[in-house]
């Protein structure tokens, strides 16, 4: 079986649903991407800074909005003021939010409101 960098694994929700074919195309993906990458003929650091520019670092996700409303609920507003600073600069890394840049924690998978929601929500 093909494996992938324990940070690369780290990205998925269930890595052990990864099955074998999966991680084949997979593999043959990346190394296309790879071969085409470097066809460019660009440095790293000019290629890296295309990829930030176009894809932000801060998203504002479901269990987020959940997460900041309960709070609120509470007479807590605090998250939904650090949710607006974070989401006001999402291309630029922010020293101290990085839990807002995280994948869904397994908590908010079955949690109404974090990832359930209608298209009334």
């Amino acid at each position: 079986m093909k494996t992938l960098p324990r940070p690369l694994m780290e990205a998925f929700y269930v890595p052990s649903q990864i099955t074998d074919h999966y991680l084949e195309r997979l593999h043959a993906w990346l190394e296309t991407y790879r071969r085409r990458l470097k066809q460019e003929n660009r440095p790293l650091a000019e290629k890296q800074d295309q990829m930030n520019r176009a894809n932000p670092r801060y998203v504002f996700r479901n269990y987020l909005a959940q997460l900041a409303i309960d709070q609120a609920e509470q007479g807590d507003y605090a998250m939904i003021h650090d949710l607006l600073e974070v989401l006001r600069h999402p291309y630029e890394d922010q020293p101290g939010k990085e839990a807002f840049a995280g994948k869904r924690p397994d908590w908010a998978r079955s949690k109404p409101g974090c990832s359930m929601l209608s298209c009334s929500s």
